[in-house]
């Protein structure tokens, strides 16, 4: 044993000796060995689940995208369209920026998202279940788009995409950021100009008379939007910010119209030719402000104030000549003028407060409201139709309060909370009597969640909301579609409500995750247009009204999958079954609809580095059927490749749209079992040509000492 150690000590003294030598070489030779720093990462898990809510790392999913909407294309859970973005499950969508809530209008949803970019994102939270913290209103989801912020830094993004489809179209936007010491301030600007197309069809089967109609619609956009923000870091505990964004949608459409009219005996009896002419500008402007108070990690205030005005202005104009049995032109013509206005004025104000209780129970409360008035008038330069020239205001005023505790114990945690909502509504025509309506309803929020380890989790939740009655929906006026169809709204109609329960599971796996959502929802009042058909006068009109119950359950599941090296896919699937009991004359007594969808979204990777990528994504949703109407099954398929090039800095991307996409096809329900068939072209084919180029540097600044350890952490 003597012998082993004498020998290992004597093998140690020679590497000593050696090492010393070999370091009076080089300081002889004044040479320096610079060590390269070794990191070791492991894998990073995609989507990491919550109570009600998922949290997706964008870091892994934002190359070779060319914009916040092709970002949000390839996130577990989300679906999107040229059209629409919405959650699995969910009916409408909110969108938050770093946890503050924004005020965009559902028609310019994708043209606001596409003007911000994909490089800066950061993490994006899926709030599926928003809780007693939000607006009760909507069954909706929240995306909270959580961007990176450098530190004395100055950069941006600027990228154009161009469209065809029989006619042209570009969409551009441009991103400017900037951080220096306690200032962050960026810029978001977007513009789309050019054209688009689109068919119409339908069959209006009254008693004794059917009317065959053909419409063919080119609408030329010229649309901007401009946001700027600005924060600043009073000290460590407290955050300033100021936002402004502003929205300009002009919308010009030029349309003809055929509608041919037939006997019961299917005898042509003569058509009309109508020609439209609409301009609708739309202007969204928001001004809000926003200040925070942290004490520590558990306990803060928060305020954010909302000053919004929303203007929506239509000129209409359509001219129709008739024609005979012969197909010959008579004498009669229906000519129609009108312009419509709807500015709307709100300011809205909350007040958030999070604490931590005794036995580490979390308290989250507040209060908020939101007031609003929208003037409506509705006037005719001249017509041959009956109509009258209207005027009338619509007040809305909600008040809320809500409180949450939430407190976790071993691997079980609880979220407990409620909100109630009080609402007061004043309608105030030019002639006739104000109507008022006071309301208010208490919505609770419960989550009981259990964890396991690695990752995967079950979340038993029941949740409520309500559905309130808009301009549109409130509106009593008769406005024209054609002379042989017109719309209006409902004085009378009252909110619906819902109530749901869900059981989430997520399973996380190698390579990974899966989770399944079981849900029961029940909802009451639920306002839809119903069609009113007048087998005299062969004229039908849409009516909003609270038209029926609903009741039913569906299975959402929802797989991402990323094990293999050349394609990420992710996976959606729905089984819907609805029950649906009328509450109007105007459509059918009940009726029970089996849903399908499904949804696909596959990211194939060419080489090594990602930097040449494709994609295809395809969905196909089964017939819905509910008293009012029936919408036959669709299909949609696109697909695209992307390449990274000058360090990521610049991005190229080719794709096709609605490569394989059905037309809109269905039937409403009316009276006396008289219907309308439907069968519109909305997605044909669109080939698209993208380029994004990101740039920026970082801003040199002194370094400095600070005092507090606190500051320091918080800059």
């Amino acid at each position: 044993m003597k012998i082993l150690y004498l020998t290992i000590a004597a093998l140690c003294m020679t590497s000593y000796c050696a090492s010393a030598q070999d370091v009076e070489k080089t300081s002889k030779k004044d040479t320096v060995i610079t060590l390269k720093e070794v990191v070791v990462k492991a894998n990073k898990r995609l989507i990491k689940y919550e109570a009600g809510q998922y949290t997706v790392d964008a870091t892994l999913l934002r190359k070779g995208k060319i914009n916040l909407v092709d970002l949000l294309s390839s996130v577990p859970g989300i679906i999107v369209t040229d059209k629409d973005i919405r959650i699995l499950g969910r009916n409408d969508l909110k969108v938050m920026f770093n946890g503050r809530i924004k005020k965009i209008p559902k028609d310019e949803l994708i043209g606001m998202l596409k003007s911000h970019e994909a490089s800066n994102v950061k993490k994006i939270e899926v709030i599926k279940d928003p809780g007693a913290k939000y607006d009760a209103e909507g069954n909706y989801g929240i995306l909270n788009i959580i961007t990176e912020k450098k530190d004395n830094y100055i950069g941006g993004e600027l990228s154009d995409e161009i469209l065809y489809c029989q006619k042209w179209k570009n969409a551009s936007h441009l991103n400017l950021n900037y951080n220096h010491k306690r200032f962050t301030s960026s810029f978001n600007a977007g513009w789309t100009y050019g054209k688009t197309r689109y068919t119409e069809s339908s069959y209006d089967y009254f008693t004794d008379l059917t009317r065959k109609n053909s419409s063919y619609h080119v609408p030329k956009a010229n649309d901007y939007n401009l946001t700027g923000s600005i924060d600043y870091m009073i000290d460590s505990l407290s955050t300033v910010s100021l936002e402004a964004s502003y929205i300009d949608t002009y919308t010009k459409e030029m349309g003809t119209n055929e509608e041919k009219s037939y006997s019961a005996a299917d005898a042509f009896l003569g058509k009309s030719l109508s020609l439209s002419n609409t301009a609708n500008p739309r202007k969204n402007l928001n001004m809000s402000f926003y200040i925070d108070r942290n004490w520590d990690n558990h306990n803060k205030i928060s305020l954010i104030m909302d000053l919004f005005r929303y203007r929506n202005d239509k000129n209409y104009l359509f001219n129709s000549r008739y024609y005979n049995n012969d197909n010959m032109p008579n004498d009669s013509t229906d000519y129609l003028a009108d312009t419509s206005k709807a500015h709307l004025n709100g300011f809205s104000s909350a007040l958030d407060y999070e604490g931590l209780l005794p036995w580490n129970i979390k308290l989250m409360t507040g209060a908020k409201a939101a007031l609003s008035k929208t003037d409506d008038n509705l006037h005719y330069d001249y017509s041959t139709l009956p109509v009258q020239n209207d005027i009338f205001s619509y007040t809305e005023n909600v008040y809320a309060g809500y409180a949450i505790l939430k407190k976790s114990f071993g691997q079980f945690s609880m979220k407990v909370g409620g909100r109630y909502e009080y609402t007061h509504t004043k309608l105030e025509p030019q002639e006739g009597q104000a109507t008022d309506k006071n309301y208010g309803r208490f919505f609770p929020n419960v989550h009981l969640t259990y964890s396991l380890e690695g990752g995967s989790s079950f979340d038993l939740g029941i949740n409520s909301g309500t559905t309130r009655p808009n301009i549109k929906t409130v509106n009593p006026f008769i406005f024209y579609i054609s002379p042989y169809s017109t719309s209006k709204g409902n004085p009378a109609i009252e909110p619906s409500h819902y109530i749901n329960l869900r059981l989430n599971n997520n399973f996380v796996f190698r390579g990974g995750e899966f989770s399944a959502e079981f849900a029961y929802y029940k909802e009451y009042k639920s306002i839809a247009q119903v069609q009113q058909m007048d087998a005299k006068k062969g004229i039908s009109a849409e009516q909003w009204q609270n038209a029926y119950d609903l009741e039913g359950g569906c299975c959402d599941l929802n797989l991402y999958y990323s094990q293999l090296s050349w394609v990420k896919m992710t996976v959606l699937g729905e089984l819907a079954y609805n029950k649906s009991s009328s509450n109007s004359i105007y459509s059918l007594q009940s009726e029970k609809s089996l849903i399908p969808f499904l949804y696909g979204y596959f990211n194939f990777i060419f080489d090594k580095q990602s930097n040449l990528t494709g994609y295809i994504t395809a969905n196909i949703s089964g017939r819905k059927k509910d008293v009012t109407g029936t919408l036959n099954s669709t299909y949609d398929t696109s697909c695209g490749l992307a390449y990274s090039c000058m360090k990521n800095r610049l991005t190229l991307k080719l794709g096709v749209m609605h490569l394989f996409a059905s037309k809109i096809r269905g039937i409403g329900y009316s009276n006396d079992g008289m219907s309308m068939r439907f069968k519109n072209n909305y997605a044909p084919m669109t080939i698209s040509f993208g380029a994004s180029f990101n740039f920026g540097k970082d801003i040199k600044s002194k370094s400095r000492q600070h005092s507090n350890r606190d500051i320091e952490n918080r800059f």
